[in-house]
């Protein structure tokens, strides 16, 4: 999730546990120790594949982040006993409330389509996808506002409430646990709408006379969990797209993505020195990816490069993350390796390219109006 879904569900956990102790003090550390595990993306690998599917790893493991919330609770009990400071509350409540301002980090991530390395060192000796629920986008502020109220309310009045006098909202630490049952509660609920948004998509692909299906994967489309997308395969590797809001009368449109009609071929094509990249980036995504080339014109050259989409991130025909394994020109007739690089935009087909903010708010318009459509995009509706 973004940064600030993780500062505002630290602070509130640890104001939930122990506000009562800490007062405003709470609501910072918790801040800070929710934040923590994201500094990983400080670290450079050397190129964005790397940097990629480095992130979200040793720095979001359960097992590490465990042993740094107890440790790191020990320690501060040891401290305060050795400057005869004891503290107002137990060494478990302290470790409990450490530990779980770090874990729930990378267990809300998992709820996102990036993929989370929950059991880092074991994920990738025991050959397992990261961890991707795919219910929520990386951004939705409707898990977030509670817990922003929370962590404000917190700052502000440090223990007391001063508006109830008793009952369950008599006191900060009450209220943040209230607000941190509404967010979980969303998460809930973004499993089930998930699900159905799954199931309206099966039931398109059934209309449409689509059967073979191999597999499929349904994420959320936009910043909230009402408009959903999911990419299905078929026994011959042709890559469907469904799209929809859990608000349509109507079954979701789809349309083939024939930009990665031929995967196997080029996918053979790739320099031996750049298939660790491409196995690296399959075993993260889950292997939902797409290869296909795209041509570069620039005056008088003109160039082919090789590039690898990742499928589960998509705007439009735009993949968030996108890389170029390999390029030549046109009078090379093999492909030359290069490091990885973020892979340019270009126009496809001569249309121009939406901006991610243009297809953001597109994609609103959609959610609550089933009877908008892409005009010449490839979307196809059944009855």
């Amino acid at each position: 999730m973004d940064s600030l879904s993780q500062i505002v569900l630290g602070a509130s956990i640890q104001g939930a546990i122990l506000g009562k102790y800490q007062g405003r003090k709470a609501y910072l550390y918790g801040a800070m120790l929710g934040t923590l595990p994201d500094l990983d993306v400080l670290i450079r690998y050397g190129d964005p594949i790397s940097n990629m599917t480095y992130h979200r790893g040793f720095s979001h493991s359960l097992i590490v982040l465990t042993a740094v919330g107890l440790i790191g609770s020990w320690l501060i009990l040891r401290y305060h006993q050795w400057r005869d400071m004891p503290l107002p509350y137990s060494g478990k409540r302290l470790a409990l409330s450490m530990t779980l301002a770090l874990t729930t980090h990378p267990i809300l991530d998992s709820f996102t389509v990036y993929g989370t390395q929950l059991l880092w060192p074991l994920q990738e000796s025991l050959s397992l996808t990261p961890f991707s629920i795919a219910s929520v986008f990386i951004i939705d502020p409707l898990f977030t506002i509670p817990l922003l109220i929370a962590m404000i309310i917190g700052f502000v009045k440090g223990r007391k409430l001063s508006v109830f006098k008793s009952g369950l909202l008599a006191n900060c630490q009450r209220f943040a646990v209230w607000m941190l049952v509404v967010s979980s509660s969303y998460l809930l609920l973004s499993l089930s709408l998930k699900y159905y948004a799954q199931d309206q998509a099966k039931q398109t692909l059934a209309a449409a006379n689509i059967y073979n299906i191999t597999r499929i994967k349904t994420m959320p489309m936009l910043p909230t969990i009402l408009m959903w997308r999911t990419v299905a395969e078929d026994d011959q590797n042709s890559l469907i797209e469904i799209r929809g809001s859990v608000l349509d009368s109507r079954l979701p449109e789809y349309r083939y993505l024939t930009r990665y009609e031929d995967p196997q071929t080029i996918k053979a094509t790739i320099p031996q020195i750049n298939q660790h990249h491409a196995k690296r980036l399959e075993w993260f995504s889950g292997d939902w990816i797409g290869y296909r080339t795209q041509t570069l014109n620039d005056n008088s050259t003109q160039s082919t490069q090789l590039v690898v989409d990742d499928l589960r991130m998509m705007a439009g025909d735009t993949a968030f993350f996108s890389f170029v394994l390999a390029d030549k020109d046109k009078q090379e007739s093999q492909w030359q390796a290069i490091m990885p690089i973020d892979a340019p935009v270009i126009n496809i087909d001569n249309k121009p390219q939406l901006s991610r903010f243009e297809l953001v708010k597109q994609g609103f318009v959609r959610v609550f109006d089933e009877s908008v459509m892409d005009e010449d995009s490839g979307w196809i509706l059944v009855n």
